[in-house]
């Protein structure tokens, strides 16, 4: 009979831990949620750095076509306004300044993606260089004079000129 009872208590007590929630099965429960999330972060984390990776190759091949593009626009736009009748001029060098301002702030945004490689300094010149068209643009507004006598062509060739021989390359 002790045998018996000893079989029923058994029985009993493993029953009802079998319907008891145990917190081992909580923490296994928690812990493969935890690592579901974190698998999915790693690779969206991947996904982004190989999208990063990509603007970057592709901001470094397209730097310097851009660039020349953009000098190109800028000298034509200089001459086209240097060429209009004088009370055309405002109107002309205002959107000078203002398409100045686009690419300043194309090639400021560059700098930073290109953070770490040989065209971040160049991306920063570019930036500075349409920074002093800008300013430049705005001064030409007050007629030609003001316009040959502005201040910055030295640091807009400067800027120029680095930006020309890194692409040289």
């Amino acid at each position: 009979m002790p045998a018996k009872i000893l079989f029923l208590w058994l029985a009993l007590t493993l029953s009802g831990c079998a319907s008891l929630p145990s917190s081992s099965t909580a923490t296994v429960g928690a812990a493969a949620r935890s690592a579901a999330m974190a698998k999915r972060n790693a690779e969206s984390a991947q996904q982004h750095l190989a999208a990063v990776t990509a603007q970057r190759a592709e901001a470094r091949q397209q730097f310097c076509p851009n660039w020349r593009q953009a000098l190109d626009h800028a000298r034509s736009n200089a001459i086209g306004c240097a060429r209009m009748p004088a009370n055309e001029q405002v109107t002309c060098w205002q959107a000078v300044s203002q398409w100045a301002q686009e690419e300043s702030h194309y090639f400021h945004a560059l700098a930073p993606l290109l953070q770490g490689s040989a065209y971040a300094s160049p991306a920063a010149r570019a930036a500075h260089f349409f920074d002093l068209t800008r300013g430049w643009a705005i001064t030409c507004q007050n007629g030609q004079k003001a316009c040959t006598a502005a201040s910055g062509h030295q640091q807009m060739d400067h800027s120029k000129n680095a930006v020309n021989q890194f692409c040289r390359r």
